[in-house]
């Protein structure tokens, strides 16, 4: 919802376009930061008493993002945002794949992310109907109110930490969470997203802009194909995660996403555009949760937390750097815009490498209360 009012607000403050940039800069940065220490608060307290901080603290800082009245308070109030972000969907993601279980750990993923999807293609609509409605800090004060209607959720969640009814569980030492496991399924996060971000925010727009000659309401309709493909497999994707495998489904969508990237490479067309992206956006949506169901195989309960969190750190790392390293080595390189699709499938090609090599585990079942 805020993204159509960034411009607007920075303008309102005498501030540039660079500046609008900032406000989002500022809450993916801390949002980044975060998820590593909201995995710890989601171990030590349990998911629910995280996802009650993060809630309220989101809820409470949106307040104050709507009565800020300079770029400094917007500045701090979208850092904060992003901390309580973090703190919640951690805790979120962390509830659903323990309840889920290793059998269903897939399903959870997969339902998670289809929720991301729908309300990044409906918030910047509603944003933008607020803003020319109401003006640009409405939409902080509808966030604030969707925050505490969010806690209706926490409802749902375990209420303690998943080994608190047994003995205080051993030091966990950061060398002990981070395994094959969980360093294949983050680089598969980060591939995942490095290329999606690196073709839907830049090679794309660019080259339909610029090569094609297309305009920004055929790119939106493009970008959007893919959106759509991904919400239409979402109901079989966690399915085909826990049923054929975690380890296979991410090899395959890796191998398709491959394919797509080069195809349009090799064949600059319009319809290859429309072709290519959405193969992208769709066989990416499906290389994230089997990613991260390869990231916690063999997590225990009680860590699963930490786990979840140092995962979303590695993997949504790609996010912030696919849009800058993607037009940087082309631009480096004296290289057409197309050709950052190059990079994008060496990084997933680096990706499926690892993947291939990673020795499955069977894990055993745990039982929780």
């Amino acid at each position: 919802m805020m993204v159509p009012a960034f411009p607007l607000l920075a303008a309102e403050m005498g501030s540039t376009g660079v500046a609008a940039g900032a406000l989002m800069g500022a809450y993916g940065l801390s949002r980044l930061l975060f998820n590593a220490f909201s995995g710890v608060l989601a171990d030590r307290f349990g998911v629910a008493k995280s996802a009650v901080v993060g809630l309220v603290l989101l809820a409470a800082v949106s307040v104050f993002g709507f009565l800020a009245r300079n770029f400094v308070s917007l500045l701090v109030a979208m850092a904060v945002q992003g901390a309580a972000s973090s703190v919640f969907s951690t805790a979120a993601m962390t509830a659903l794949v323990l309840k889920a279980g290793p059998k269903g750990r897939g399903r959870a993923l997969a339902w998670f992310q289809t929720a991301l999807l729908l309300s990044m293609a409906i918030g910047p609509m509603i944003g933008g109907q607020l803003v020319d409605r109401f003006g640009a800090h409405t939409p902080f004060l509808v966030q604030a109110v969707v925050a505490l209607l969010a806690l209706a959720a926490v409802r749902a969640m375990p209420k303690a930490p998943p080994a608190s009814h047994n003995a205080a569980p051993p030091p966990v030492r950061l060398s002990g969470l981070i395994g094959p496991a969980l360093i294949v399924g983050g680089l598969g996060g980060f591939a995942a997203f490095f290329c999606r971000f690196g073709v839907a925010w830049n090679v794309v727009p660019v080259a339909a802009i610029q090569q094609f000659h297309l305009s920004t309401s055929e790119l939106g309709w493009i970008i959007g194909v893919g959106t759509v493909a991904n919400l239409v497999v979402a109901p079989v994707l966690g399915r085909l995660v826990d049923g054929w495998g975690a380890k296979p489904t991410f090899i395959t969508a890796c191998l398709l996403n491959i394919t797509g990237l080069l195809a349009l490479f090799a064949v600059p067309t319009v319809p290859m555009v429309w072709i290519a992206t959405a193969t992208v956006m769709l066989t990416t949506g499906i290389m994230i949760p089997a990613a991260g169901a390869l990231a916690l195989t063999n997590a225990k309960p009680h860590v699963m937390g930490r786990t979840m969190g140092l995962f979303r750190t590695i993997g949504e790392s790609g996010m912030a750097l696919g849009p800058v390293v993607v037009p940087a080595v082309t631009a480096a390189g004296g290289l057409s815009v197309l050709s950052g699709l190059v990079t994008c499938a060496a990084v997933t090609a680096i990706a499926l490498a690892a993947a291939s090599m990673l020795t499955a585990r069977r894990e055993p079942r745990v039982a929780l209360s």
